[in-house]
C-alpha cells in the first residue's frame, strides 16, 4: 500500500467514518424519513451531542428483543444470544468491542442494563 493510501485509511479509521455512514444509512433505511437531508441533519446533531451512543431503538425494545432470543422463555439467554442479540440492536458493529461484558446466562434486567449503557438507550 502507498504513503497517500495508509494515510487516507488512518484518517478514515481514526474519524469513524465508516461507522458514521453505517449508521446513518441504517437509520434511513429504518426510519425511512420523507426529507432525507433534514433527517440526516438531525441525525448529525444527535451524533455531535451524543457520539456514537444513538441507536434506533427505544427502551421498550429492548424487552422485545430479549424475549426473541429467549424462546425457551427460560427468563435469560446465554452469553452467544445476548451477544446476536445487542448486535441486532447496534446501530453499528463497532459498538460492541469487548465481549466480555455479557456474563454466561444474561438475565432481562442484565441484558437491559448492558445495552442501555452501551447503546446510549436511557
Amino acid at each position: 500500500m502507498n504513503y497517500r493510501i495508509e494515510k487516507a485509511d488512518l484518517y478514515i479509521r481514526q474519524h469513524r467514518i465508516i461507522e458514521l455512514f453505517e449508521d446513518l444509512t441504517t437509520a434511513i433505511s429504518y426510519e425511512q424519513p420523507a426529507d432525507i437531508k433534514k433527517f440526516l441533519i438531525e441525525q448529525l446533531q444527535l451524533k455531535q451531542k451524543f457520539g456514537f451512543k444513538t441507536g434506533l431503538f427505544k427502551p421498550e425494545e429492548i424487552d422485545n428483543i430479549f424475549t426473541l432470543f429467549d424462546l425457551k422463555q427460560d427468563g435469560w439467554i446465554s452469553k452467544k444470544q445476548a451477544i446476536d442479540a445487542f448486535k441486532v440492536m447496534a446501530a453499528s458493529q463497532y459498538q460492541l468491542k469487548d465481549e466480555s461484558i455479557f456474563p454466561e446466562k444474561v438475565t432481562k434486567k442484565q441484558f437491559a442494563e448492558i445495552v442501555g449503557e452501551h447503546l446510549g438507550i436511557k
